[in-house]
């Protein structure tokens, strides 16, 4: 009757057939409503049966902590390229510190090194990768350079062959090895590693001193050539093919290659003296007492050099008429060489070029204790009336 209730259904206003049929519908949803409510019970009843909520909030669960970034190599990269070298080499230590055989963190860190002007720290790091890998190129290379500038080549070459047995070894190390050699006497053995060695400069340059040395000159000369074409200011390779066109009497194209040798290395008293010699050679006589004279004030000329460029210059003085410039350099090589006779008896030329014959024999009497000149002086002494 609930239901008749709650849907405020009047059974007296209908017929029998309409009553039937209200009521097996009315049973329809009596049984399905049913079963709606049945269903809301039990879910306050489960709900019920959960018990009362707790007194305490469930404890919150800590964060998990967040490891600090590790260092990375390409931040020490980066670091260098800017320049910040000092922060390259901190983050480059923190790896190390965790990884002390890291072979690419202490490359890196050698060239920083280097690069910031720590020679001798860069060193030591191109030792560490050596001992923990004998034949890595780079470290062979360094270390082989740190020998050759203390002279060790008896170790430079030992480390350099030990690397080609081992087949690790490049043109650079052919070159180390090519010098030790040369340094050590062994040419022959020198020859073949600087000829490994393909075409670098210095090998080139090298390679032809040692047939310059050899008296091989065509040789010497090919090489010097490939050591020009990679480099026209190149020293060592300038001076030798001035060398070579001096002997061939080719002397423009000798005082072109000292010219060359002198501006490169312009303290270095070989190539001035040897292009005033070309000069004096081709006739110019006023540039040859200018590279002669430039000579005399360079340091490292020897004693017999020195002497033999004073007496020069006097003759080239006397033949360019400069008879009072004799003087001033006589008596300036005099004082360095009492005996030179060269000098003495130039300067008797100048003064018998003056009239001065009283003087020039006084000049010629002293140039004739000079057993190379005694000759020469006595002739000239006697020959004055």
């Amino acid at each position: 009757m609930l239901i008749y209730i709650l849907m405020g259904l009047n059974f007296g206003s209908i017929t029998g057939i309409e009553r039937r049929k209200m009521i097996f519908s009315t049973g329809r949803d009596i049984r399905i409503t049913a079963a709606v409510l049945f269903a809301a019970a039990a879910v306050i009843i489960i709900a019920g049966c959960g018990g009362a909520p707790p007194d305490q909030p469930p404890a919150e669960t800590e964060p998990e902590p967040v490891a600090a970034p590790q260092p990375v190599l390409m931040d020490a990269e980066v670091a260098a390229k800017a320049g910040n070298y000092d922060v390259a080499i901190s983050i480059i230590q923190d790896i190390l510190s965790g990884s002390t055989d890291d072979i690419e963190a202490l490359r890196l860190l050698a060239r920083v090194q280097s690069t910031s002007g720590d020679r001798s720290g860069s060193t030591g790091t191109w030792e560490r990768i050596a001992n923990l890998d004998p034949y890595d190129p780079d470290a062979a290379y360094e270390v082989g350079t740190s020998m050759a500038r203390k002279d060790d080549w008896e170790g430079v070459r030992t480390r350099m062959v030990s690397l080609d047995t081992a087949g690790k070894a490049d043109a650079r190390h052919y070159l180390l090895a090519g010098q030790a050699d040369l340094e050590l006497g062994y040419r022959t053995e020198a020859e073949k590693y600087l000829l490994k060695a393909g075409d670098l400069e210095l090998a080139q340059s090298l390679l032809g001193k040692l047939y310059y040395d050899r008296g091989d000159l065509d040789n010497a000369e090919d090489a010097f050539v490939r050591a020009l074409g990679m480099n026209s200011s190149n020293y060592t390779a300038n001076l030798h093919m001035g060398y070579i066109k001096y002997h061939e009497k080719k002397y423009r194209g000798a005082i072109r290659h000292y010219t060359a040798a002198h501006k490169a290395e312009p303290s270095d008293p070989m190539a001035c003296l040897s292009l005033a010699a070309a000069y004096e050679k081709s006739g110019d006589r006023t540039s040859a007492l200018k590279y002669y004279r430039k000579g005399l004030g360079l340091k490292g000329v020897a004693l017999s050099e020195r002497k033999k460029v004073y007496t020069t210059m006097a003759r080239l003085l006397v033949e360019t008429g400069q008879f009072d410039e004799v003087g001033k350099l006589a008596s300036a090589g005099a004082g360095e060489f009492s005996s030179a006779g060269g000098l003495y008896f130039y300067w008797g030329e100048a003064h018998l070029k003056q009239g001065r014959k009283a003087e020039a024999k006084e000049k010629y009497k002293k140039a004739a204790e000079d057993p190379k000149w005694k000759d020469s002086a006595l002739k000239r002494f006697h020959s004055i009336k």
